[in-house]
């Protein structure tokens, strides 16, 4: 038996010889009973511009060939089973049939041996045991968001044909199941491809497990380690919400890499606009190149989105602004146009006491359009005379009455004040007994006719200090 596999390993890798026409062949039936036929598979490659004539034939008695003669048209290929038969009955054991192919057209040719193997009548076909040699090829490390692929490589130790073998890989990973066969002492490579691998798969080393299994035992058995690569791919997403006076930003962070990675997000916001811009997420102020940013650095997890909110308004500033605004049209709009100062000044005294103060009433129009019908009320104590003299241009009163217990009362009156007209009214009082003390003069105050109707506009009081003989005023 240890002849026939060493024969049976030289008949299988005997080279093509030198033909005009490349050539090779393999045994697909090479044991058989005496009324049986033996078929070796060929491939016949014919690479010239003309067409080929090829004959086969054996000089040995004991065996006989189908087809004898084939014909190729030039460039061409062509597979032919060559069938094999014997008419000797009493032939049994490993046979050599010698085979000669010839090419008709040149007459060169040459002779394959062909190994038969007859079995006798009397024969039990023989049991072999399952022996498939595997090799499994796989790269060590791979990015989960790139297919791979593993290459399973086999071989059949010995002559059992196995037609239902299952090649079984497991792993955290992946897992895949796929069915293939051998033939006697065959090899062969298969590749497997994964295509759908979890991009989100933690970076780690993981094993994986290649059985081959044969009638549902496992014949061989490969264990491989394969290292899954981090990878880190963050996407940043902006967005901004305009209001009437506020801006809303919305940052969106989203890791679609493998494990978790820190992100940093600037976003530039002067002294002045921090003030009214609130954060989800508080920030760290740092300065780069001059401007200063609100900046966070978020830890990002796989598949998982961080989100900041910035809120920027100036609602509150508007307000303020408003408020100013409306407060100035409002003063403008229901200030009085017309004014009134009162002042006064002690002209006479001594550290007795007083005796001579002279009183001034400046009226103003501060508008942009003309009064009408103004009637200036001013009081002066009884202890007091008027004179009747009064500064030279000054209008006279009108009226001069008891207002009350305390205190006299003086009228003028205006026909009226143009626009940003002013007037002054001066009157004299003195007192026939020194006035020790600090004195107060009663206000003023001024009536006049707007199209609005009727108003009244008050001048302040006025306190006198006797010895520093200057006027305050008192609100």
């Amino acid at each position: 038996m240890r002849i026939y596999f060493i024969l049976l390993l030289i008949l299988l890798s005997a080279p093509a010889l030198a033909l005009n026409v490349d050539y090779s062949y393999k045994a697909k039936v090479d044991s058989i009973y005496n009324n049986e036929t033996a078929i070796y598979a060929f491939k016949f490659i014919n690479a010239n511009n003309n067409t080929e004539r090829i004959q086969f034939y054996t000089i040995s008695g004991y065996w006989d060939l189908t087809p004898t003669l084939i014909l190729m048209e030039a460039f061409s290929t062509k597979n032919v089973n060559l069938e094999i038969v014997t008419y000797e009955k009493d032939l049994y054991g490993p046979q050599l049939v010698p085979v000669t192919i010839k090419l008709l057209n040149n007459e060169d040719s040459v002779v394959e041996n062909l190994y038969v193997y007859i079995k006798s009548s009397n024969d039990t076909p023989k049991q072999y045991v399952p022996n498939v040699y595997m090799e499994v090829s796989m790269p060590t490390e791979i990015d989960p968001r790139k297919s791979t692929s593993i290459e399973v490589y086999l071989r059949n130790r010995n002559p059992l044909n196995m037609k239902d073998l299952t090649v079984s890989i497991t792993s955290e990973l992946f897992n895949k199941d796929f069915k293939t066969q051998l033939s006697g002492l065959e090899e062969k490579s298969n590749q497997i491809l994964f295509v759908d691998l979890d991009t989100a798969q933690a970076p780690a080393t993981y094993d994986v497990n290649v059985k081959l299994i044969y009638e549902n035992k496992t014949i061989s058995q490969v264990e491989k380690q394969i290292i899954i690569k981090n990878y880190a791919d963050v996407t940043v997403e902006q967005t901004k919400t305009k209001g009437l006076f506020s801006t809303t930003e919305k940052i969106s962070l989203y890791n679609e890499g493998n494990y978790q990675v820190m992100k940093t997000v600037n976003l530039e916001r002067n002294w002045f606009q921090r003030i009214f811009t609130k954060a989800s997420v508080r920030p760290e102020i740092i300065r780069d190149q001059g401007k200063f940013f609100m900046s966070w650095t978020i830890p990002l997890t796989p598949r998982l989105e961080s989100e900041i909110v910035v809120k920027t308004n100036y609602t509150i500033l508007a307000l303020i602004i408003a408020i100013i605004i409306i407060s100035i049209i409002l003063y403008f709009l229901l200030r009085s146009p017309v004014i009134l100062y009162k002042k006064a000044k002690i002209i006479s005294g001594s550290e007795e006491g007083v005796s001579d103060i002279k009183i001034r009433l400046h009226i103003k129009n501060r508008s942009g359009q003309t009064i009408r019908n103004i009637k200036i009320i001013d009081k002066y104590p009884k202890i007091v005379q008027l004179e009747e003299e009064s500064a030279l241009g000054s209008l006279k009163p009108i009226k001069m009455l008891s207002a009350d217990k305390l205190n006299s009362l003086l009228t003028w009156t205006l026909e009226s004040l143009d626009p940003y007209e002013e007037r002054l009214l001066v009157y004299k009082v003195k007192s026939t007994l020194n006035i020790v003390g600090n004195i107060t003069l009663p206000l003023a105050k001024v009536k006049f006719h707007t199209p609005a109707g009727d108003r009244t506009s008050y001048s302040d009081k006025v306190k006198l200090l006797h010895k520093s003989h200057h006027s305050l005023k008192e609100k």
